[in-house]
């Protein structure tokens, strides 16, 4: 293995083949505490293996001095990669589907987290239905959400109540009850809308 004293005659003996340029402070430690580490060439050679970035450089001036600056864009690009995960992450957690069962559900059993998600789901599928078919009529849509809200509000106390609550099964069976009264009610006011609906449609026939 070639020594610090054997690395530095070599460079003399061959200036002419180098850079002009001066090394920066430090770089014979450097070169020193480097040889022998993994992925370094021969030494005698013109050509060693970056070890951080795989590719071939040249042994030159020139080298030593872009060696710096693949250092600095490689922390660059982490710096950049670390800043994507993080927005990542916050986008994961902002943006969550509402759907999403409570850790305590899925402690409970993986069909009561199932069972929920899928009725909150329907609700608000159906929900939009209810807006989209009434928005002729903002007046029903209001008496109707009003009759939705009170039971979400129940709803809601549960789910609070739920992480405290030792009788936790009770607790979500209570829940899901309260979902399906929302699904059937909200089938309920879907259904009076299509008769109303109905009943202008037969009535402007008549005009007609």
């Amino acid at each position: 293995m070639m020594k610090k004293d054997n690395l530095e005659r070599f460079v003399r003996d061959n200036r002419e083949a180098f850079d002009d340029a001066e090394p920066p402070m430090g770089l014979w430690s450097k070169i020193e505490s480097g040889l022998g580490g993994p992925g370094l060439a021969d030494p005698i050679g013109n050509e060693r293996d970056d070890t951080l970035s795989g590719r071939v450089v040249p042994l030159n001036g020139n080298a030593a001095r872009g060696a710096g600056g693949w250092f600095n864009l490689n922390w660059r690009v982490a710096a950049s990669i670390a800043v994507l995960l993080l927005a990542g992450t916050l986008l994961y957690k902002n943006y969550q589907p509402k759907t999403a069962a409570p850790s305590e559900l899925v402690a409970a059993g993986p069909a009561y987290a199932q069972q929920v998600a899928h009725y909150t789901q329907l609700i608000d599928n159906k929900r939009a239905e209810l807006k989209q078919m009434t928005g002729s009529n903002p007046a029903l849509y209001e008496q109707f959400s009003a009759d939705l809200d009170r039971l979400e509000h129940s709803y809601q106390g549960l789910k609070a109540e739920l992480p405290q609550n030792p009788n936790q099964e009770v607790l979500i069976q209570a829940m899901i009850q309260n979902l399906q009264l929302q699904i059937n009610l909200l089938n309920e006011q879907l259904r009076v809308i299509e008769r109303i609906k109905h009943q202008n449609q037969k009535a402007n026939e008549n005009v007609v």
